[in-house]
């Protein structure tokens, strides 16, 4: 596995690899539909090198620039501050080009909570932002035995404005992680059909409640 410092854990065919799987949205490509509303699709497919499914949401944020649906992703200042799955998200180190982070995630009473270390990067383009995250260690935080240490397989964002509205932004959303330890299959089912929109709810929520305020008395 890779370690904190070093060369650079990212490289272009992650980012091509992120865009093709935003495309590849068909039975034929092994994806099936776990639910359906009104600005939120998620699909989950079995990938071949891994048991753990892929999951891969789109949301829409009416109301939120791209840009700043950036922001609300990638700082984790401000993300620790409406994300109700961490409890501890911190950067362990700034490399430049990418991070080190490491994350705590709560769970309900009886089942360990789990902590991740990851690489993350972002990439801006005209078109759109791209966020990737890979599994990493890190000297400062070994592993700990009051928790479950979970692994990222896949794990990114891309954001693009509305073609009809700039405003506002469409996320696609990708997670796949193993969250290690024995978790019992309802709360699994639950985390999978029901986590992207409950997350989609908090960011707008926190959004339009307090954050866009904050934004705007600063301009």
């Amino acid at each position: 596995m890779a370690e904190a410092q070093g060369q650079c854990p990212f490289s272009d065919e992650d980012f091509r690899q992120i865009l093709q799987l935003e495309r590849s949205s068909s039975a034929e490509d092994g994806w099936s539909l776990v639910s359906e509303d009104v600005g939120s699709t998620v699909w989950k497919k079995v990938s071949s090198d891994s048991n753990i499914h892929l999951v891969k949401a789109f949301l829409d944020f009416k109301g939120i620039p791209a840009e700043r649906m950036v922001t609300l992703l990638h700082d984790l200042d401000v993300r620790k501050r409406y994300d109700e799955l961490f409890y501890v998200y911190e950067t362990l180190e700034d490399l430049g080009s990418y991070r080190v982070t490491y994350a705590v995630f709560k769970f309900p009473p009886g089942i360990w909570d789990r902590d991740l270390v990851q690489y993350n990067t972002k990439r801006s383009t005209d078109e759109e932002h791209i966020i990737l995250y890979k599994n990493a260690e890190h000297p400062d935080r070994p592993v700990d035995s009051s928790r479950v240490r979970a692994e990222t397989i896949f794990s990114g964002s891309i954001v693009r404005p509305m073609v009809d509205d700039p405003e506002s932004c469409v996320l696609t959303l990708f997670l796949q992680t193993d969250i290690k330890g024995w978790i019992p299959s309802s709360v699994m089912n639950l985390l999978a059909r029901s986590g992207p929109k409950r997350w989609q709810k908090s960011v707008m929520d926190f959004y339009h409640g307090t954050y866009k305020k904050e934004v705007e008395s600063q301009l």
